[in-house]
């Protein structure tokens, strides 16, 4: 598993990202830096639960967001872990997100 790891990392699959804003709260902070993983074969095998990164299906800035809901024909339902709504855009506002706009899984946070 390790030697994984360090393949995705040398090959640029692993990169770090900056976290702004409180959507994620508790899970993920504003200012925390967390690993993403890139690659084909994690972004095909995503699961309800997972953190994702993601292209605003509105517009051209990246989201995190939780899977809470898959549909095969519509894509994944995608919602933000803090509790006040007014804390997070989610699919509750843009709706399914196509799997097209997934960029990669939050995997390690520092």
């Amino acid at each position: 598993m390790f030697h994984k790891k360090l393949i995705k990392l040398i090959s640029g699959k692993y990169r770090l990202i900056y976290i702004r804003g409180e959507s994620m709260l508790p899970t993920l902070r504003n200012g925390q830096i967390v690993w993403v993983d890139y690659s084909k074969e994690t972004l095909n095998n995503l699961k309800i639960g997972d953190v994702v990164l993601f292209k605003n299906p509105f517009g051209k800035n990246l989201i995190v967001k939780r899977i809470v809901r898959v549909d095969k024909n519509k894509g994944f339902w995608m919602k933000g872990d803090n509790k006040n709504i007014l804390e997070s855009t989610d699919s509750g506002t843009f709706g399914h997100v196509k799997f097209e706009l997934l960029k990669g899984k939050i995997c390690i946070r520092k």
